[in-house]
């Protein structure tokens, strides 16, 4: 069981505990804004500490462990992800309220979308009926959801390949989900470039049943993280363990049933890998 499930997750899994989609965030915020000024923003700290290791990395390797560490520290205090899959983000769908499709931060800075064409993210909580005091977070406004309309929505983007992740603000209360994709998403990239572990992955890792496996590849092409392979020999998928990060994408595209997912905390070699 993942460290934070020992935490907050009250004898289940963390993000399914409804007392982590609280009001009090937004309290825990709010006071800590007027303690400290904005300036001094836990979560803008963490995030200049990550641009910090990434520069340190090239630039003064010797300091870059220190830094990545102290990154991590902070970031999973404050504002940290996990990977999780459609059955599970739309369980949380139904107790979290209320719910808001927004603008992607990720694909603004990274890919310049216009706000017309970036809804991929849903924001949670009673912030969303204040979203106009933060404009430039919610450039574009918020497109308010029911949670069935919400299941819709991101089985379309489960469809369409992308990963599904939630994020904390003021660990351990969760406000947002994000659908990603590499290299657009900057916690993915984060995690995947430069070892930097904002983002957690999910409870469980994907295995092939290669007697079902027809070969066709339609795993491979949905893989965000470099986890499917191609065995030329068999003409099978192989998924590598220590890579997958259990989103599911390879099991909802896989036509023959031959992916399954395994909850992480069963096996020994899989229990301590987040």
């Amino acid at each position: 069981m993942c460290q934070s499930c020992m935490q907050h997750g009250d004898g289940g899994k963390w993000y399914l505990n409804t007392s982590n989609y609280a009001l009090k965030m937004y309290k825990l915020r709010q006071k800590e804004v007027q303690r400290k000024g904005a300036e001094a923003n836990p979560q803008t700290m963490a995030e200049d500490l990550i641009r910090e290791a990434i520069e340190a990395r090239v630039l003064d390797p010797a300091n870059f462990p220190v830094i990545k560490k102290r990154a991590e520290q902070l970031s999973l205090a404050v504002h940290f992800g996990q990977v999780v899959t459609l059955q599970e983000v739309q369980a949380i769908m139904d107790i979290a309220w209320p719910i808001a499709r927004m603008t992607c931060a990720c694909r603004r800075q990274v890919r310049g979308l216009k706000d017309s064409e970036n809804f991929y993210c849903l924001g949670l909580g009673v912030g969303m009926y204040k979203w106009e005091r933060w404009p430039e977070t919610y450039r574009g406004g918020v497109d308010f959801l029911t949670p069935q309309e919400a299941k819709e929505w991101l089985a379309e983007m489960n469809k369409k390949g992308l990963v599904h992740t939630f994020w904390t603000f003021g660990t351990p209360y969760i406000g947002g989900i994000c659908n990603c994709e590499y290299p657009v998403c900057l916690g993915i990239r984060n995690r995947l470039d430069y070892n930097i572990n904002i983002l957690r992955k999910g409870e469980y890792y994907a295995v092939v049943n290669t007697a079902l496996c027809s070969g066709c590849g339609r795993c491979l092409e949905r893989c965000q993280f470099g986890a499917v392979k191609m065995e030329v020999s068999q003409s099978k998928a192989n998924i590598d363990a220590m890579k997958c990060f259990g989103c599911g994408l390879c099991q909802t595209t896989c036509k023959n049933g031959a992916i399954t997912l395994v909850d992480r905390n069963t096996s020994p070699a899989m229990a301590g890998v987040w």
